[in-house]
């Protein structure tokens, strides 16, 4: 068993800042990464509102950061997915698929996934006009048309923040009514670049 001062789950954004202050701080630490350090971000085609990069690939960003973290002496370990925690007693227990680790802290940054649709094309367009986060990444989509699926607060406010970027916003939701706030959805029926299809669902992604 490998004794560890602190150990991170996760090497995304969260993780390797808590990871770069934890080794700055004189700890030893040690990050584990279920995939490839770099978490969510690393996905995003362009980042531009990160201070003191006017424009950079997500991908470019946290390599930057994953380096970062290393050089200042963080133990990154990717593909080393946790499989149980022990954190009742004065040393944390962690198991993973490779080995076991013991720390007197752990910080859980496991970080969100993306609510994924699963239909042909997803993939294949992801970052190149697919986007998970259109608060994020709607500047990139100004006076253009986009197509926004859901009907929750998630999708409504979304939806709302781009008619003021986009030319036309078209709103795919599979029910006949939105689940989202009231106010939220009365703002966005009123905007008058807004098309929205009930009863409906996105089938395929293609050009």
């Amino acid at each position: 068993m490998e004794d560890w001062e602190l150990i991170i789950i996760g090497a995304g954004a969260a993780g390797l800042t808590a990871g770069i202050y934890a080794v700055r701080s004189g700890l030893k630490a040690l990050i584990l990464e279920e995939k490839i350090a770099g978490g969510t971000a690393a996905d995003a085609p362009i980042i531009e509102n990160y201070p003191g990069f006017e424009r950079i690939s997500g991908l470019e960003l946290m390599q930057k950061i994953v380096a970062q973290c290393r050089r200042l002496g963080a133990e990154i370990r990717e593909f080393e997915k946790v499989t149980s925690l022990n954190l009742k007693g004065e040393d944390k227990i962690v198991e993973t698929v490779r080995a076991s680790y013991r720390a007197k802290a752990v910080i859980i940054a496991s970080g969100t996934s993306y609510a994924e649709l699963g239909v042909p094309g997803e993939k294949e367009f992801r970052g190149r006009g697919v986007s998970y986060c259109g608060i994020c990444d709607g500047p990139l989509f100004k006076g253009k048309r986009v197509l926004v699926v859901g009907g929750g607060n998630s999708a409504v406010a979304t939806a709302l923040y781009l008619t003021d970027l986009a030319s036309e916003v078209k709103v795919v939701h599979r029910r006949d009514a939105f689940r989202a706030e009231e106010a939220r959805v009365r703002a966005l029926l009123e905007k008058p670049n807004v098309e929205v299809f009930w009863n409906s669902e996105l089938k395929e992604i293609k050009l």
